[in-house]
């Protein structure tokens, strides 16, 4: 469902199973911006989030989570999160979000992990 909305608003869709195949990917491709699952089977989304920010600081990436909280928002935040969009939520809230962080990057991918 939420692959098919992105795809709908012109987003080019990547899915990674893992937070390692989050950072496989990443060799190959540089995608406009990423959104992150804070909780994902090997490495956590914070985890895969500190590892790319040590590559690529400038690739925009939204957590989303079901178990946020204030105390959790600031701490995707203070790891280089770009944006914090907590679960369940609406599929045009994640997809202004998007909107917002890769207006002017030219054609439209978003990785999703």
């Amino acid at each position: 469902m939420l692959r098919q909305a992105l795809e709908r608003h012109g987003f080019e869709v990547h899915e990674a199973a893992s937070g390692e195949q989050v950072l496989q990917a990443l060799e190959s491709a540089r995608p406009d911006a990423i959104v992150l699952d804070k909780e994902m089977p090997g490495l956590s989304g914070f985890e895969v989030l500190g590892l790319i920010r040590q590559h690529d600081v400038a690739v925009p990436v939204i957590v989303i989570t079901a178990f946020g909280g204030l105390a959790v928002r600031a701490e995707a935040l203070r790891r280089g999160a770009t944006a914090y969009v907590e679960k369940p939520f609406r599929v045009n809230a994640l997809v202004e979000q998007l909107l917002a962080v890769t207006e002017g990057r030219g054609p439209r991918s978003a990785s999703r992990g």
